[in-house]
């Protein structure tokens, strides 16, 4: 691709180390075979304080900035109480109407169980539609069994989700 659109990962998981980080850098990776360049944004790395607009802070101007400048957004939470964590829901507050316009939003979710699927479209989706992002019809959500047990099948999900995003981006 002559012009490579920015693609950025955002990890909304509370910890470095999680399941749903390891999703969207798979994405990530995916959409890297295809010539495009990505940034991955790892929200626990960011401080606390910023995220709650406490204080100001470079790295998190700069994770907005990307953010706000990508092309495409692959957005990786997992599910605590139905719902994303409050860390993406602090990061996503800190961005201006519209944020999202002419960005195609692919979702990721974990959880420990099936229950929480519908977190996908009751939350996620309409976090994205309210900064005017368009999220991608296919979605991610893997339970704690099914990646355990059916990797393939997960990682079917990854190729799928890349693939549709790539397709957003050549739409344009």
């Amino acid at each position: 691709m002559t012009d490579t659109p920015v693609v950025v990962g955002l990890a909304g998981s509370l910890s470095s180390e999680s399941r749903s980080t390891a999703l969207v850098t798979r994405v990530l990776r995916e959409l890297e075979a295809f010539g495009v360049t990505s940034e991955f944004i790892n929200l626990a790395d960011l401080p606390a304080d910023a995220l709650l607009a406490r204080s100001r802070d470079a790295a998190l101007n700069r994770a907005l900035q990307t953010t706000t400048s990508a092309r495409v957004l692959v957005v990786g939470t997992p599910i605590y109480r139905a719902s994303y964590t409050g860390q993406l829901k602090a990061f996503f507050d800190l961005l201006p109407r519209d944020a999202l316009a002419n960005t195609a939003v692919g979702l990721i979710a974990t959880g420990a169980g099936r229950d929480h699927r519908l977190a996908v479209d009751h939350a996620l989706r309409p976090l994205v539609a309210s900064l005017a992002g368009l999220s991608a019809s296919r979605a991610i959500y893997a339970s704690d069994a099914e990646l355990d047990a059916n990797p393939q099948d997960v990682q079917q999900q990854v190729t799928a989700l890349a693939r549709e995003l790539l397709g957003l981006i050549r739409a344009d």
